[in-house]
């Protein structure tokens, strides 16, 4: 039997009755999705190369990084290495490390994936936010250009001095109080993104971003970048939209 019919036949079925269904695959990689509202649960398994795999769960709420499914096992499985890899030499041996997957899932990895469809902050970017930024962008960077009195002769780094000393200033303020001025420095960050790359304004679902034109494109997010510094601390801000800005720029 091919491996991806292995893996739809021991994983698919089975957390098909639950709600996951398959949303892409290919030769390495198999993803199951569950969306329940504004939440995607993903379960993924990957081939890292011939004989070794990784189980990882993931969503998409905010503050989360995937969890890789060995770092659940309390006992009783197949094991991982010490990285976290499974390893298999034939057929045989595949299957068993599927149904050692599919054993994490049940006993773990769902009640794992409940846990991150929860925001680990509300202060966050979030649909809101992200789309008043899309529909808005043009006119809150001419607004905010002329509220921090940056000009067109600036460089790049000037500007983002500008908006690092503000994040710096209103740390202690109350979200709400500083939220649509975050949104206003985003924009102009966005605008000099758009002026290293030649690039545009993006917008798919819950979030807005600025893309490259070219075949393969680089991203910036230039409201998460703006209201993780301010909330965590802005010392490293300016370092963070210029290594943004360096990694868009035009070759």
């Amino acid at each position: 039997m091919k491996i991806k019919d292995l893996v739809q036949k021991v994983i698919g079925e089975a957390v098909k009755p639950i709600g996951f269904e398959l949303e892409s695959c290919d030769r390495e990689t198999w993803v199951y999705v569950k969306e329940e509202g504004d939440i995607k649960k993903n379960i993924m398994i990957h081939l890292l190369q011939k004989g070794k795999m990784k189980l990882y769960f993931s969503t998409n709420a905010y503050g989360h990084k995937s969890v890789d499914g060995a770092s659940l096992e309390k006992g009783g499985e197949k094991k991982g290495d010490s990285l976290g890899i499974y390893h298999f030499s034939n057929e045989q041996e595949f299957i068993e490390t599927l149904e050692c997957f599919r054993k994490i899932i049940f006993d773990y990895g769902l009640s794992e994936l409940e846990r991150m469809s929860a925001p680990t902050t509300e202060v966050r970017p979030t649909r809101e936010t992200n789309l008043f930024l899309y529909e808005n962008h043009a006119e809150l960077n001419k607004q905010y250009r002329e509220k921090l009195n940056i000009d067109d002769n600036m460089t790049h780094q000037e500007i983002f001095k500008i908006i690092q000393d503000y994040l710096v200033d209103t740390q202690g303020v109350e979200f709400e109080d500083v939220k649509r001025d975050l949104i206003g420095l985003a924009a102009v960050a966005g605008y000099v993104y758009l002026d290293a790359c030649n690039g545009a304004w993006q917008w798919d679902n819950d979030k807005c971003w600025i893309t490259n034109r070219e075949k393969y494109p680089k991203d910036a997010y230039p409201l998460g970048i703006i209201i993780d510094h301010w909330r965590d601390g802005a010392t490293y801000a300016r370092e963070m939209l210029d290594n943004y800005y360096n990694y868009l720029l035009k070759k």
